[in-house]
C-alpha cells in the first residue's frame, strides 16, 4: 500500500505561475511511489487547466477574499469578520476535543501562545487533514511556506503530535520581519526541526538570510525545485532565442526590443519567441512595441496567455538559447527558469557574478555577460560553435538531474 504525500498550496488562487507548475512537477515525480494529495485555497480555479488524473484534489483552504492593496475598504471588513469568527471557531474546537483531554490541552496551550487567534488557515485545512487518517510514515509538503502556513503547522504539530506525517516547509519567499512573522513561530516549533519537520530553501541569498535570522545553518537543507528533463537534438536549422516567465522590468522584459533589433541588423537566422501572461504599468508600452516588431519581421512568435503544463514544455523545447537580461539583484535570488534551460537543454546566458550556480552548472556551462553588448555578442557566438556549447548545457543537465535525486527534500519523502 503507498504512503500518502499531501502538497499543499495555500494561497494560489489561478491556474499561472511557478506554483501551480511545481505542483505538476513534485507530483509527476513521487506519483509511482506516493499517493499524491493536493491541498489548496477554497477559491482556486483550475480555468482551461487539466490536473492529473491520479492526484486527490481538496480546494478547501481559506482565506481572504479581498486583496488588501485592491481593495482596502472591503479588506478590513474582511478582517473584522475573520476577527469575530475566530472566537466561534475557539468555541467549536473546545467541543471538538472535549472527548480528548490531551488534544484539548495542547489546543489551550497552542492559543496561549498565539494571543487566543487560531491560524487563519487551520480549521478548514484540519478538518479535511483527519479525513486522510495520515501516520508517521506519510509526507505533508508545504510548497511555499508562509507565515500563515507555519502558524498552522505551530497548532497542528502540538496537537497531532503522535501520528504527524513528516513536515517539510520550502521556504520560496524570504519572511518578513513582522509582529508573529515566520521567525516567531519558528522558534515555536524549532525543538521538532530535523526530528518531524524539515525546513528547505534554495542555495544563495535566501539560505544565506535564513541562516543570519534563525542562528544556525543547521535548521536549512538546501533544496531545488523538481524538474522534468528533455534531451535536445543537435540538428538545428534556425537557433531560437526565448524570453519567458513574467513581464518585469527587472527580469529584462524592456530591455527585449532593442535586444532583437541588434540580433536583427545582420543576423537571419534567429527566430524569437517571447511568451509572457501578465503585464504591469512598467512593461505596457514594451509589449506594444514587440507586438510592432512581430508584425514586422516573421521570425518573432509572441505568447501573451498562461499556457499549461504541457503546452509549456512545448515553448521550452522550442527554444535553444535563453538570454537573462534580468537585473542581477533579481537573478541573484534564484530563478526557476534558469532550471528550466538546464533540464531541457537550453543554453542560458547569465548576468556576471551569479555566484550560487555553482551547485547545479558545470564551470564551462556557466556563460557570463558583463553588458548588454556582451549578451548580444555571446549569443551570436553560441550559434557559431553551437555543438561545444550544446555539450556544456548537456553536462550540467546531468548534473542537475543527480543533485535532485540526492536533494536531501526527496531523500527525506523517499526515506522509509
Amino acid at each position: 500500500m503507498k504512503k500518502k504525500l499531501v502538497l499543499v498550496e495555500s494561497e494560489m488562487t489561478s491556474s499561472a505561475g511557478h506554483f501551480l507548475d511545481y505542483l505538476f512537477e513534485t507530483s509527476n515525480y513521487f506519483k509511482d511511489k506516493k499517493d499524491i494529495y493536493w491541498f489548496l485555497n477554497n477559491k482556486f480555479k483550475f480555468n482551461k487547466i487539466i490536473p492529473p488524473k491520479y492526484c486527490n484534489i481538496k480546494k478547501i483552504i481559506q482565506s481572504n477574499t479581498f486583496n488588501r492593496k485592491k481593495n482596502k475598504f472591503y479588506y478590513i471588513m474582511e478582517e473584522v469578520f475573520f476577527f469575530f469568527k475566530n472566537y466561534f471557531d475557539i468555541l467549536f474546537f473546545i467541543f471538538f476535543f472535549v472527548k480528548d483531554k490531551k488534544k484539548l490541552f495542547s489546543f489551550f496551550k497552542c492559543l496561549c501562545g498565539n494571543t487566543f487567534f487560531i491560524p487563519r488557515y487551520f480549521k478548514s485545512f484540519y478538518l479535511e487533514y483527519l479525513k486522510l487518517n495520515l501516520n508517521s510514515d506519510d509526507d505533508m509538503v508545504f510548497q511555499s511556506c508562509r507565515r500563515k502556513d507555519i502558524a498552522l503547522v505551530y497548532f497542528l504539530y502540538n496537537i497531532e503530535k503522535k501520528t504527524i506525517p513528516r513536515i517539510h516547509l520550502r521556504i520560496f519567499f524570504i519572511p518578513k520581519v513582522r509582529y508573529k512573522d515566520f521567525y516567531f513561530y519558528f522558534k515555536k516549533i524549532k525543538d521538532a526541526i530535523q526530528n518531524k519537520i524539515f525546513l528547505y530553501t534554495e542555495n544563495g541569498v535566501k539560505k544565506n538570510i535564513l541562516t543570519k535570522e534563525l542562528g544556525s545553518d543547521y535548521f536549512i537543507n538546501t533544496t531545488k525545485p523538481i524538474f522534468s528533463f528533455y534531451k535536445r537534438k543537435p540538428n538545428i536549422k534556425f537557433h531560437t532565442i526565448g524570453f519567458v516567465g513574467e513581464a518585469r522590468s527587472n527580469k529584462g522584459f524592456n530591455r527585449i526590443p532593442e535586444f532583437i533589433k541588434a540580433i536583427q541588423k545582420n543576423e537571419n537566422n534567429f527566430k524569437f519567441l517571447i511568451h509572457f501572461s501578465n503585464l504591469d504599468s512598467d512593461t505596457v508600452k514594451t509589449a506594444k512595441v514587440l507586438r510592432d516588431l512581430s508584425l514586422k519581421y516573421n521570425n518573432i512568435e509572441i505568447i501573451n496567455e498562461y499556457c499549461d503544463y504541457n503546452e509549456y514544455r512545448k515553448i521550452l523545447e522550442k527554444i535553444t538559447i535563453m538570454p537573462f537580461l534580468y537585473d542581477l539583484d533579481q537573478i541573484k535570488i534564484g530563478s526557476g527558469i534558469l532550471y528550466s534551460c538546464l533540464s531541457y537543454e537550453i543554453i542560458p546566458i547569465i548576468p556576471k557574478n551569479c555566484d550560487y550556480l555553482e551547485e547545479v552548472m558545470t564551470e564551462k556551462s556557466i556563460i557570463e555577460a558583463e553588458s548588454f553588448d556582451d549578451f548580444i555578442k555571446i549569443t551570436k557566438n553560441i550559434k557559431t560553435d553551437y555543438m561545444k556549447y550544446l555539450s556544456f548545457i548537456k553536462d550540467s543537465s546531468i548534473k542537475l538531474n543527480q543533485s535532485i535525486k540526492a536533494d536531501l527534500l526527496v531523500k527525506n519523502i523517499n526515506r522509509a
